[in-house]
């Protein structure tokens, strides 16, 4: 009996001993990493959530595309144009219109522009320079800009033209912003095979911004309020046409 009683005690003891052992392992390996309760690796999903984060700043930090704009002052050198009331041409105005246009895209840096001429320089139509240099650039967008004429001085307005069916929209859109722009009255958007337009690959418009032989037009177009204006106005109907804003 006593043998018995000896043997239900030795595996008492035993299994407390076994007991022990296990609990001490377990805490063993809870804490081989050496990590505290603040410092735990991160679960799976928030390593999928970092690179997320990670991915999408790079996406937002990407350049965006840069469009090229040419900006074709009309006519230049030995070719005046209109000779406006005062007596200036329409090379002056259409040089000097450009170049406001110009300080106001060269603040986008969405925009590239460059110019078909840029100072009085008679530019042959026969050789077609304007639109073979916007074609060379692989331009985007091309604007041709100039003063009307017309022998009925009271004649006045803001017209725009272009050629390709694809061109049409631009015209549209730059027209809009323009007439709204010049507060003359709105002769619309017409279709005619100008070289400039009908030579060019890209949408292209012909903007007629005012009568230079109207006393009330030419007047205004020749003032720094003016071409400011008209040069934004271009610029938004840019970004419009462009889906930019």
């Amino acid at each position: 009996m006593s043998n018995r009683m000896g043997l239900i005690l030795y595996s008492f003891l035993l299994l407390v001993i076994l007991s022990a052992c296990s609990s001490n392992a377990t805490e063993s390996i809870g804490t081989s990493t050496g990590r505290g309760s603040d410092s735990k690796a991160p679960a799976s999903s928030e390593l999928m959530d970092t690179k997320r984060i990670t991915d999408i700043g790079q996406t937002v930090n990407k350049p965006g595309k840069v469009y090229k704009v040419v900006i074709d002052p009309g006519h230049g050198g030995e070719d005046p144009g209109a000779t406006a009331v005062n007596g200036h041409f329409e090379k002056e105005f259409t040089l000097s219109m450009s170049k406001a246009i110009v300080d106001v895209l060269e603040q986008d840096p969405e925009i590239q522009v460059e110019l078909t001429r840029t100072d009085d320089t008679f530019i042959s139509t026969q050789e077609l320079y304007r639109p073979k240099l916007a074609n060379e650039l692989n331009a985007d967008l091309f604007i041709s800009i100039h003063g009307n004429t017309f022998d009925d001085s009271a004649v006045s307005g803001t017209e725009s033209f272009y050629y390709h069916e694809e061109s049409l929209a631009f015209a549209e859109v730059i027209h809009k912003h323009v007439a709204q722009a010049t507060g003359f009255k709105d002769r619309g958007v017409k279709k005619a095979s100008y070289f400039v337009l009908r030579e060019t690959t890209m949408p292209a418009a012909l903007l007629e911004l005012g009568y230079l032989t109207n006393p009330e037009n030419e007047g205004m177009m020749w003032t720094s309020a003016f071409q400011q204006s008209v040069a934004a106005a271009i610029h938004a109907g840019i970004r419009e046409y462009l889906q930019l804003d």
